[in-house]
Formats: C-alpha cells, sequence, structure tokens
C-alpha cells in the first residue's frame, strides 16, 4: 500500500470516527458581534475571530495575523478528492478587514486548515506581512507560492517552559517568540498528515494528506508601548498540545504575565491536564477559545463545535482553574480589550 493510499485509509477511519461522533457536540455560552471590555483608558487590544485558527491582533495600529481558513472544504471532499484555496471566498470574507499593514502571519504547523488559504491573504490582502513558522512551513509554500523571500523560519528561534527563545522585531511595536509545541493526536492516538518536509514543494499540493504539519509552535506576542514596556502580551495556540509543550518560559512569566491567552479545546481529550497546566503556566489575565468550530461547514453558516470533543466539558475544566473573563467567540466576534 503507497504512503498516500495508508493516509487516505487513516482519514477515512477518522471520517468515520467523526460521523459517529456529532452526538458529542455539546457547546457552552458563547458571543458574537462587538464585545468591549472594561478596563484604565489605554490604548485597547482588538482581537477579531475569523474561524479555525484565524485571528486579527491590532493594538496602536500595528497588526498580526494567523493563519486563517475561509475555504472550508466539506467532509467528504477533503478526505476523498483534491482539494484547493478558493479565492473567491478568502477575498470575499477577508475583504472585511483592512489588514493591508499587517506585519506578520503566525502559522503555527502546516496542515491545510492553517496554511491553505495564507498564500491569497498574503499577496492580496496582506501585501508586506512576513509568515513566521515552521521550515516545513517554508518548504510547503515552496517556489510555488512566489512568497518564498517572505517566510521566517523559526525553528531556530523557539523556546520553550525552561528555555527564553529569540525575540523576532516586526517594525517597533511588535515582537513574536515562537514556543515549541507539539500537536496532539485527532482521535485514538492518530495525528493525520504528520510528517516534516526536506525540500521545498515546486508544486501547490493538491490533497490534504499533503499538507504535513511539520514541526509545531505556539507564540508569545508582545504589543509594545515603547522600548522596554509591553502593552499587551498574547499567547497564541493553534493545536493543543501535552504539557507541557507549547509552554511559554517561566522567566518570561514571572516578569510579565499573559494578558490574553488564545487557546484551543479541540481535541483536548487527547491530552492530560489541558487547559489546566497551560492556565497555570501563563496565568492569563483572559481566555478566548479559538479552533472549536466545525471547520468542514462553510463560513456563511452557523458554526457548531468540532466533532468528537465535548466542549462543555471542556469549558468546565477551564472555568473549574480560571476565574477570570473568558470567551468563545462565534466567525466576525471583535472583541476589544483594555
Amino acid at each position: 500500500m503507497t504512503v498516500r493510499l495508508r493516509a487516505v485509509a487513516l482519514a477515512a477511519a477518522l471520517f468515520a470516527q467523526l460521523a459517529l461522533g456529532g452526538c458529542l457536540r455539546a457547546t457552552g455560552p458563547g458571543v458574537s458581534g462587538l464585545i468591549r471590555s472594561d478596563g484604565p483608558r489605554s490604548e485597547p487590544l482588538r482581537v477579531v475571530y475569523l474561524g479555525s485558527g484565524g485571528w486579527i491582533l491590532e493594538h496602536a495600529g500595528a497588526t498580526v495575523l494567523t493563519g486563517p481558513l475561509f475555504t472550508n472544504p466539506g467532509f467528504f471532499t477533503t478526505g476523498l478528492l483534491p482539494i484547493r484555496s478558493d479565492s473567491a471566498t478568502v477575498d470575499r470574507y477577508m475583504s472585511r478587514y483592512d489588514v493591508s499593514s499587517a506585519l506578520a502571519i503566525l502559522v503555527g504547523h502546516a496542515h491545510y486548515d492553517h496554511l491553505m488559504d495564507v498564500p491569497r491573504v498574503a499577496k492580496r490582502h496582506a501585501p508586506t506581512a512576513r509568515i513566521v513558522g515552521s521550515r516545513t512551513v517554508a518548504y510547503t509554500l515552496g517556489t510555488w507560492s512566489g512568497l518564498v523571500d517572505r517566510v521566517d523560519v523559526v525553528d531556530d528561534s523557539a523556546g520553550d517552559q525552561r528555555t527564553v527563545g529569540r525575540w523576532l522585531h516586526y517594525g517597533d511595536d511588535v515582537r513574536v517568540m515562537p514556543l515549541r509545541s507539539f500537536h496532539a493526536p485527532h482521535f485514538d492516538g492518530y495525528t493525520l498528515y504528520r510528517g516534516a518536509r526536506a525540500e521545498p514543494l515546486t508544486e501547490e499540493p493538491t490533497w490534504a494528506t499533503e499538507w504535513l504539519d511539520g514541526e509545531t509552535y505556539a507564540f508569545l506576542i508582545d504589543f509594545m508601548a515603547g522600548p522596554d514596556s509591553i502593552a499587551f502580551r498574547v499567547y497564541y495556540q493553534d493545536a493543543v498540545a501535552p504539557p507541557p509543550a507549547g509552554f511559554a518560559p517561566e522567566a518570561l512569566i514571572e516578569e510579565r504575565p499573559v494578558d490574553v491567552a488564545l487557546i484551543v479545546p479541540a481535541t483536548f481529550d487527547q491530552v492530560d491536564w489541558h487547559p489546566e497546566a497551560l492556565v497555570e503556566n501563563l496565568q492569563p489575565g483572559r481566555v478566548v477559545l479559538g479552533h472549536w468550530e466545525d471547520f468542514f461547514s462553510p463560513v456563511d453558516r452557523p458554526a457548531e463545535s468540532v466533532r468528537l470533543t465535548d466542549l462543555g466539558h471542556f469549558e468546565r475544566r477551564l472555568e473549574r482553574v480560571f476565574d477570570g473573563e473568558w470567551w468563545r467567540p462565534d466567525r466576525w466576534t471583535e472583541l476589544v480589550l483594555r
């Protein structure tokens, strides 16, 4: 059996599990529209949820994106047929927001639901943004995307719980530190589309199985109020990780805890102590849940929670260890945080 056929067989097993797992899609309280949080009269942090792993983070005119997915190929299409980014759909939804001055697009891993729409966003909507990710992210974009000169590979810059990594600076107002993380299994200990690329692709991937995850990273993002002053510290992950993978350096958190943690509930039950251990590590002031919805459904339909994940259980566990403000936003929700 070829590598592709084995991957398709594994994907088919997942789809069977997903089809049987709809009954687990319990949901807790969510928010939509415009949400304003009280606080001192200072320049706020604007957070917009784009769905899947996509966010817009903006403070005082400095904008950072994280890898969005608007195409949302369907359930059976993803498992059995070729997929590709739908430029018209990307343009329709990304055009709602002016991200033309975005400094960076953060990509935690190279699965299709985090990277496939990034080339269109980077070329059409955020034409000067750097793409920040692993060597596999860079090699997957390869030569076909025309973005080879805009990718910042982070493999040698990353920190972890014990090690302070290297800050990557984007202008005077933003710095980013990659954090060594891991992609939790999708089901029963299996992680789909696992692997790393050893050389750049010359053609766009055709199948979901060709979007290999590669090395996985979370990120600390500091929006600066001056050379030595942090206005907001944001944590971003785009995949659940087993502790202590994805942890921020303890030395940095002792100096300044995270103001806003963007964390993932999907497949949380495939690892131990998520979100409890991450909350303890980050000591966040606020928590926002992302990548919680079923991304096989078109973005113009009401979002339902991702299959095979008991979202209500995750939220109850979060509330047991975190007594601050937290939200699970629908797509297009805008939070203005002071």
